[in-house]
């Protein structure tokens, strides 16, 4: 037998307004730009001259030298984050929002982040691009509460800034 719609148990969030005030709060906090923290790389990696063995050659470097400004404590808590560019000066732009599970964040935000031999992804492909190019790149970490909504946060994300060319480090992944 076929269901109607009124054999259909449906639940909200409770209150109507709950989960998009969660979500405005948590896209307002990733694009604070007061709050990005500049993750660095050598300057002899900043120029489009410098080379792919260069780049593996300073890999613990990267990670060593940004770990602990970037991550402290905070790491522990963290499952979702943003990584945004700028040239010296200008406004930050949002490019890249990540999803992960706490215990996986500081490994997953590396990957994006940090060379990794033949393991390198098409983020971090954009970002050692973009540094090339004389860009910085700042991180932003966030907690969201339940964790599952974590991916309803990059999900709908993703999909608002689609339309306007924003995020387009998610696009490869997400088209």
């Amino acid at each position: 037998m076929l269901e109607t719609m009124s054999d259909i148990d449906v639940f909200g969030i409770g209150k109507e307004s709950a989960l998009p005030e969660l979500y405005a709060q948590c896209v307002a906090s990733l694009c604070d730009h007061s709050r990005i923290v500049i993750f660095t790389y050598p300057e002899q990696l900043r120029t489009t001259l410098s080379t792919d063995a260069e780049w593996s050659s300073k890999s613990l470097f990267i990670r060593e030298s940004n770990e602990q400004s970037m991550f402290g404590k905070a790491v522990i808590s963290v499952n979702c984050y943003a990584i945004h560019t700028r040239k010296l000066g200008d406004e930050w732009q949002l490019r890249y929002i990540g999803q992960t599970d706490t215990k996986r964040a500081k490994s997953a935000i590396m990957r994006r982040l940090v060379p990794h031999g033949d393991r390198d992804n098409a983020v971090f492909a954009k970002c050692k691009n973009a540094v090339r190019s004389g860009l910085e790149i700042g991180l932003r970490l966030i907690r969201i509460e339940p964790d599952t909504l974590r991916f309803f946060v990059q999900e709908k994300l993703v999909a608002e800034r689609r339309a306007a060319h924003a995020l387009d480090w998610n696009h490869e992944r997400l088209q």
